[in-house]
């Protein structure tokens, strides 16, 4: 069985315009989303160095996950009690 899914390609075919430039799109848009990621981590890096050296407490914001939607795994541990806090801060903003 083959590892991937989805239909076997079929080298032995002449190359196609169409399938060369979708292949060769999707491989920019795969560099350019890592590049955004690696850019992403040094920023937060950079804020966190930034926050301690001016002694501000950490940012109030819910850790980002990996993946194209942000919606994979939490890159810290910390991420569920961040996001227990921001509840608890919401719900008490919401009651008069």
């Amino acid at each position: 069985m083959s590892s991937k899914r989805g239909r076997k390609r079929n080298d032995s075919l002449p190359p196609n315009r169409a399938r060369d430039v979708q292949r060769a799109f999707r491989a920019r848009r795969a560099a350019h989303l890592q590049a955004l990621e690696e850019r992403v981590t040094s920023l937060e890096e950079e804020n966190d160095c930034l926050r301690q050296a001016l002694n501000l407490p950490p940012a109030n914001r819910p850790a980002l996950g990996k993946g194209p939607t942000g919606k994979d795994k939490p890159r810290s541990c910390e991420s569920p009690s961040l996001e227990k806090t921001l509840l608890k801060s919401s719900d008490s903003s919401d009651s008069p």
